[in-house]
């Protein structure tokens, strides 16, 4: 049986909000902080579904969600061992979901919540807004998909294939995130957003407890992923916890979180120096951490400071031979995948041979032009 009830409270009020929520963040107007479990979920392996593919074979551990929910066949990816002289390598391949990223939890798991909405509404660069656009398809409602304007051509060609309205926003992407949040305001509209809805790192535990499962149920010593708004770093950190309760594993992987080095607000944060809309980002590859602001930075920090992990910068220059070298190993991702790599070829020499280490490989490459 699924968890029930399900609750969830305010990381900063600590507000009580049942499940699922009717927005994604705080229901108090003087708060509007960012929402998460009211309690740590416990891992039960007597609980996974051994018949159902992907995240689906954890939904006893996942929120309530209907009982045939909207799926694309999310999850389930694969895990692929790299020879390294300096540890146990692996690359968890996100980019082979259904629209070619990890964000595919997040919306699969958003689409079953969103009750009798007929419209869903995101701000996206890209990635999140190419899932939602396609589970949004599969459910039969109607996506509307706020993006920079400078977003990249392929993954805005992506979401209108997909048939969502895409409004291109002229700035950053605070100003792209409030046209979203005033485009949500109206009747029978969901605001579906990956960044402030719960239900994106809820689901993204699911790449931890994959892991967990393909490397025959332990934990590895180390994840590295990009960073961006963070969800997929507190989800994983989730996941991980989740398994320590259940006392499936002893301790929690270190958790390394890498950010471009043109735009690395997480390090200017754990050093104390990160100013809120003071923050200054140069423009870079790696489109999909481009987020100078990231509402839950605090949270961010305490995923990494919590496992003793670290955070990394990878040098612009940097960013695109490495997506070579993954390409030439048969990995064809997008820039923002290949800063995993750029960070383990910095920290390697940190590891013993016995020790195993994931990178986690975000988006695909056929999202770059």
């Amino acid at each position: 049986m699924a968890i029930a009830p399900f609750k969830l409270r305010c990381r900063y009020c600590n507000q009580p909000v049942d499940w699922p929520p009717a927005g994604p963040r705080c229901p108090r107007p003087s708060c509007r902080g960012p929402l998460q479990p009211k309690r740590n979920i416990i891992f039960d392996v007597g609980l996974i579904e051994p018949a159902l593919h992907g995240m689906w074979r954890y939904r006893h551990m996942l929120p309530p969600l209907p009982v045939h929910p909207v799926t694309l066949g999310e999850g389930g990816s694969p895990l692929l061992a790299v020879p390294d002289s300096r540890a146990r390598v692996y690359f968890k391949n996100e980019s082979l979901n259904p629209t070619g990223s990890f964000k595919d939890r997040g919306a699969a798991l958003l689409i079953n919540t969103i009750g009798d909405a007929r419209v869903v509404i995101d701000d996206s660069s890209g990635n999140a807004g190419a899932a939602l656009a396609a589970y949004a398809a599969r459910a039969g409602v109607a996506a509307r998909i706020y993006a920079p304007k400078d977003a990249p051509a392929a993954k805005i060609q992506q979401i209108l294939h997909y048939g969502a309205q895409v409004i291109l926003v002229p700035g950053n992407r605070d100003k792209v995130r409030v046209a979203a949040e005033q485009g949500s305001q109206q009747d029978n509209v969901f605001y579906a957003s990956h960044v402030h809805h719960p239900g994106y790192s809820l689901a993204m535990q699911t790449i931890a407890w994959e892991i967990w499962e393909q490397l025959g149920r332990r934990a590895p010593d180390a994840v590295i992923m990009p960073a961006g708004n963070g969800s997929l770093l507190r989800g994983v950190r989730w996941g991980f916890r989740s398994l320590q309760k259940g006392k499936a594993i002893p301790k929690l992987p270190r958790l390394y979180a890498v950010q471009a080095a043109h735009c690395a607000p997480l390090l200017a944060f754990s050093q104390g120096a990160y100013r809120v809309n003071e923050f200054e980002a140069l423009p870079t590859v790696a489109d999909g951490v481009a987020i100078p602001n990231p509402p839950l930075l605090d949270a961010m920090w305490a995923a990494v400071r919590k496992t003793q992990g670290a955070v990394i910068v990878a040098p612009e220059e940097d960013i695109l031979p490495a997506r070579d070298a993954l390409t030439a190993m048969g990995f064809f991702v997008e820039p923002t995948a290949a800063l995993s790599y750029v960070a383990w070829l910095q920290i390697r020499h940190t590891f013993d041979p016995d020790q195993t280490v994931v990178l986690i490989l975000t988006g695909h490459g056929f999202k770059t032009n």
